[in-house]
Formats: structure tokens, sequence, C-alpha cells
């Protein structure tokens, strides 16, 4: 260790500098160590007793001028920067101690401006026509009022992505009375009617929703009971009085209400009078005439307003429109009548159960979306349903003339170009159904082109037809002839379908049918037959027999004939040597070829007739009678014979030229000779004995002459 005297010395060596006055300093040395002075920290400074302020000066007076001058600028740059440092702390302080005004709050909505606890109202111009000062100034416990939305009527709904309505603002009625929301809290809900005009609050409700006009809505008093207050510009009064559990309005255009009294579900009109009974079931929506209900279980049914069931059906869904509602079960659709007559037939299969259309807004009240399964328009009796599957959309027309004239008829439907048939007249037991090739024009009210056949009578003679022709029946519940014809039908392209309904195939294609069942109607009927003989006329015009047994239908006279009608027991055909009588039986002729028609027959003559003169022939096609006749009756042992000038003579087979009744003719009166009815003479045989009646003009038969024949026995 340095004792004292050695740190003594040392101290004084540190403290005081010797200066060498022999040594030279360049002005560049100077400069250096002035640079040092700034550059280098001060050394540490040795502790010692002297005077502090002494030791500055003495410091101060070692500098040069230039290091002096450099010390006093940065003193003064320092000083400054600490005042303007003082001076803005001061001012911070300052600025934070003074008082802020409060913010201006300004809420616009559609009819309305919320602004510092005050609600400014706007007309349909955006024009300020009056204003409330609020009890609670907070634009979420002061605004005008929301319409409510406790109805869950089955119309077009709007909500949020969150599935919560939206919410609807009521409007100013008549520029001067608005629903004011004043609550201490959020979730309180009375309603202030306000006169604006007037600056007067009037009654306080419970909530408030659209009515049938926007001169009126539907209020719930504080006592629970609803009613309809309508305005005018100065005044309200009472519609409806408040007396209802419950109303609401669907949209209806009957301006019909849905009630609630005295826990009966009722239908009132806009007096508040009841014009339903009461309806079993949540009402769900209505129209004039019909309500749809929904039961507690889910199910939809359709009441009319004497609480009957219309269709006495539980569906998964009902729509009802003006004269016919939308029934849809399983995801398929039906339209009926309301009398339960169909429009289609056919369900329409649709692809989602959005029932009820839904459009759905963002937070920002953009529609983002829009849920539905089928939408529908009509047009001139032409319902269209667009059926929609996420974005692609597709459509089936329903034309409901078609269900007015399926209306009409008894056991057939017609729908989008087919026939359906029924085996009862309530069309729920399908026997099955034909697709036309040419479908109707119904706006001729008419199955003008495809519909069942009627017979056609090939029949030319001198024979009665026994009955009047009309639709062909249904036979063996599964036979049918369809005629299926285009609009300008002619003899080249007529066409009538054998069909069966069972198989759902066609069996044979004719141009003309005669089944000979002469029903007399144009209704459908039915028939169950065993080998029923049918004349038909082929599509390339020959004819000949087929027959309907109780399973199949078979071939039985080949179509090789111009000519065929049924004739009492034979069917009379011509080919090309000529007219031939045709066992019913197997088709094999039973004469010869016979020049000219025949028109009747015994069992050994036919009578024909060519140009319109009668001749008689016998079966073996030999010319019996050289003169021609105006008419020819044939009987057992003679025939009768008309002259040109109508006079009645009578002649044997074996002599035709020698008349019985000579040497008087017969006038006759009338100039029917067959048929119904009196006919202008009448012959009646008993053995070879005659006698001859004439037709009076009293429709009655006056008796002549009478005699035996001259006959040879055989």
């Amino acid at each position: 260790m340095l004792n004292e005297e050695q740190e003594k010395t040392e101290e004084n060596n540190q403290i005081f500098e010797v200066e060498n006055p022999k040594e030279e300093k360049s002005p560049e040395l100077e400069e250096q160590k002035d640079m040092n002075f700034f550059m280098q920290p001060p050394e540490e400074p040795k502790k010692q007793k002297k005077n502090p302020f002494k030791k500055i000066k003495e410091w101060w007076n070692k500098r040069n001028k230039k290091q002096k001058i450099l010390i006093i600028s940065g003193l003064v740059v320092l000083l400054i920067a600490i005042g303007v440092g003082i001076f803005f702390l001061v001012k911070t302080m300052h600025k934070e101690e003074e008082v802020i005004p409060p913010v201006d709050v300004i809420v616009q909505e559609e009819n309305y401006r919320y602004e510092n606890g005050t609600l400014i109202f706007l007309n349909s111009n955006k024009e300020e026509i009056g204003s409330y000062t609020c009890k609670n100034q907070n634009e979420e416990l002061c605004f005008v009022s929301f319409n409510s939305t406790e109805d869950n009527f089955d119309i077009e709904k709007k909500v949020y992505e969150n599935n919560a309505p939206v919410m609807t603002r009521t409007q100013i009625m008549k520029n001067n009375f608005v629903f004011i929301n004043d609550n201490v809290r959020k979730e309180d809900n009375l309603i202030t009617l306000y006169n604006i005009k007037e600056a007067k609050e009037l009654e306080t409700y419970q909530l408030v929703k659209k009515a049938n006009t926007e001169d009126t809505v539907i209020l719930k008093n504080t006592d629970g009971k609803y009613g309809v207050l309508a305005f005018t510009e100065t005044e309200t009064t009472n519609k409806m009085d408040f007396q209802f559990d419950y109303l609401g309005f669907t949209g209806n255009k009957e301006n019909y209400y849905v009630s609630i009294q005295s826990g009966r579900n009722l239908i009132v009109d806009e007096t508040g009078k009841s014009i339903s009974k009461a309806i079993n079931g949540e009402i769900k929506n209505l129209n004039k005439s019909y309500v749809k209900v929904k039961q507690p279980t889910g199910g939809y049914e359709v009441y009319n307003y004497n609480n009957q069931n219309v269709f006495n059906e539980v569906f998964e869904y009902v729509e009802l429109y003006e004269d016919y509602a939308v029934l849809i079960q399983d995801g398929k659709m039906m339209l009926k009548f309301y009398d339960k007559n169909k429009l289609n037939e056919e369900a329409i299969t649709l692809n989602n159960k959005e029932y009820v259309k839904t459009n759905v807004y963002d937070e920002d009240n953009v529609l983002k979306e829009t849920k539905e399964s089928f939408s529908i328009e009509e047009n001139n009796n032409i319902i269209t349903i667009t059926i929609i599957k996420d974005t692609d959309k597709a459509t089936v027309s329903v034309n409901k003339q078609e269900g007015n004239i399926s209306k009409s008829l008894k056991n057939i439907n017609y729908f989008d170009g087919k026939l359906y048939i029924y085996r009862d007249s309530a069309k729920t037991d399908l026997m099955g159904s034909y697709t036309c090739a040419n479908k109707n024009n119904v706006s001729a009210n008419t199955l003008s082109n495809c519909s069942l056949a009627t017979d056609t009578v090939f029949e030319d003679n001198d024979y009665e037809i026994p009955g009047t022709p009309g639709v062909i029946p249904v036979l063996n519940d599964r036979f049918v002839f369809i005629s299926d014809n285009p609009e300008l039908v002619n003899d080249s392209n007529k066409t009538i379908v054998l069909y069966d309904l069972k198989k759902g195939s066609s069996l044979g294609k004719y141009a003309e049918v005669n089944t000979y069942s002469y029903t007399g109607t144009n209704e459908i009927t039915f028939s169950t037959v065993n080998e029923l003989k049918v004349v038909a006329k082929n599509q390339s015009g020959k004819f000949g027999v087929i027959k309907i047994n109780q399973n199949d239908v078979t071939g039985h006279i080949s179509f090789n004939y111009s000519e065929m009608e049924s004739l009492r027991d034979y069917y009379v055909a011509k080919d090309a040597n000529g007219y031939l009588l045709l066992s019913k039986s197997n088709g094999s002729s039973i004469t010869s070829a016979i020049p000219y028609k025949i028109r009747n027959y015994n069992t050994e003559y036919v009578k024909v007739i060519n140009n319109g003169n009668y001749y008689v022939y016998n079966l073996k096609g030999k010319q019996i009678t050289e003169d021609s006749y105006k008419y020819i009756e044939l009987y057992n042992h003679c025939f009768a014979a008309v002259t040109s000038n109508n006079k009645l003579k009578l002649f044997t087979y074996d002599s035709p030229e020698k008349n019985v009744l000579e040497p008087k003719d017969i006038q006759l009166n009338s100039t029917k000779y067959y048929g119904n009815g009196t006919l202008a003479f009448k012959i009646n045989e008993n053995g070879y004995r005659y006698e001859v009646l004439i037709g009076s003009d009293a429709n009655t038969y006056i008796p002549v002459t009478s005699g035996e024949i001259e006959h040879k026995e055989r």
C-alpha cells in the first residue's frame, strides 16, 4: 500500500500539469486536442477536498477561446430543448383537465330520425313532420315501433340467417299518428300511440300489426284483447271493438280475419261479424270459401266455412287457390277442385320441403337466398308450376280446362294428352290409361281428337237396326276402343285403337268398327262379353271380323272384303266377285256371288238393289225377277213388290211374272216400306193364306184383301 505522503503526491500530479515551455504546439495539434475533448469521456475525477466552484473556474480558465464558444453554444441548445419540453408537458397536462363536450347520437331510420333523445318523424319524402322527446334517451329504448311477428300463417316469410324474423317498422298513419316504444328496459314492449300534430300521447298497447288496409291496424290492448283501429288525418275509430282473444290477417283479398273467441277459431269479416262455424285446428290461411288448418299432429286439412272436411284426408302440406287446392303428400303434388275432381292425374314430384317461401337476409338486410319448393302462376287457364331444386328450375303446365272437361266425364279423366279410365264414378279405382297420339284441343270444351270410340253403322239394308249406336263399352274391364284422330281427319287417316288397359298395349288399329253394342249414350259403359264378334274396317280399307274373348282378342274372319255388314244371322260381304252371305260362326259363304247389294234374305232367296231398283235372286246367284221394282219384301211363299207408281203387287217365287192380286193392284198411302213404326203395307201369312193390310194416315193398318197362294206340293 502507498503511504499517505505518496497518495498526496499522486493526487497533485493528477491535478496539476507542468507545461514544457520549450515544446512548440502546432495549430493542428491544438485542434485535435479540442476534438478529443468532446469525443472522449471525461476523466474520473480524483477525490479531493478543493472547492468545487474553484475547481470549475480553474477548469474553465484552462479552456481556449474556441472550446469556450462550443461549450456555451451547447449549453444554450440544451436550455432551449428543456424549455420546449416543459412547454409541451404543461400544455398536455392542461388539455387532460379540459371538459370534453358530449358526442351527437343520430340514428336514421326509414320514417324517423333519433337525434340526442328526440324522435324526429319523416314523411314518405323524408321531410320532417314533427317530433317526440324520449323519456328514455337511448336509441335502443326509444324508437318507432315494429310490427308484431306473432302470427305464424303460411304466407311468404322474411328471416335472418339465424332464422329470426325480419322486423318491419310500423308506418306513420296519415302523417299524424305514430306508434312509439319508449320503455325503461329493452325487453319491455309497451307501445304508445302518439298524435304528432297535437304532440299528445293517446293510448297504450301491447302490440301492433298490419290489418287489411293501409289505414287500419290490428292492436292488442293492455287488457289482452284484440281489435282493429282505423285512422283519418285527425282521428281514430274502432273498426272492430277490442273483444277478441286473437286477431290476425293473412293478406287474403276477401279482407277476412282469423280470430279466436272463447277458445274457438273463427273467420270474421272486416266488421267483426263471424262468417264461419268454429274451425277445428290452427288456421294457416284461407280464401273466400275454404280454410286450411294444421292439426297438432302436423298434418294439414281443408275445411269449408261450415267446418266440413272437404277432402276427408290429411296431407303433408296444403295451399289454397281460388277454385282449386294444391295437395302435397310424401313430397308429391296433386291439384284438385274443391269438389274433389282432379286437375292432374300423375303427381308432380317436388325436390325439397320448403313449401312456404322464405327470403333469408343478412344482418345488413341484404337478401342472401330464397328458399322455396315451388311457385304457381295462372294465365288463361294454364297453371304453370315451377319446381325448384337449389338454383335449378323446371316447369310443369296444368291446363285447368282439362280439369273442367274431366269433371263432366263419367269414369274418365283427360290430362296432358292421356285418357284415364276408372271403374268407379268417384274416379279412385284406375283401370288404366291411354296416351293419345293426337292431343285434344280442349278450348273446344270437348274431347274432339282422342276419346272413347263409337260404333259405326255399316248396315245399309232393309232390316230394322236393333238400337241406337253410342260409345263402345269398356269390355271385360280391360278392352277399350279409342278414337285417336288428328284435327283434319278423313277416311285415309282415321284411327280407332283397340287397347288393352291391363297390359297397357295396343292390339290393333282400325279405321272403323261396329261392335253392335248400340249403347245409345255418349257416356262410358261397361260390359262383360265372351266371343263378341266385331266387324272392323282396317286402315287399308278392308273389312273383317275380330273376336273379343274374356282375356284376349283373336281374328275371326280375314280382312279380305271391301264391304261387310251384319244382316240378322249372317254377314253380307263383298269381294271381287260380288256379294255373299257369310256364316257368322265360321265365315263360310252360303251363297254364290251375287252382283248386287243384298238387302235381305229368307231361306232360299235374297232381294238385291241396283241403282235403286229391286230384284230377287236365289242363293245360287240366279236372278228370279226380270222386272225391277221400287221395293220388294220377301215372305215364305211369296214376295210383295211395289211399282214405280206406289202400287202393291204379290208374286210367287215360281211365277214371278204373275200378280196374285190381279186384276186390282193396291194403291199404297205411304212410301215407308221398312223400319220402325207404321209401314206402307204389311202381309200376314198363315201357311199359304195371306192377308194384305196397308198403313193409314192415322198410323193404323187397314185390311184390304186376303186369299190363298197357289202352290205345288213339294
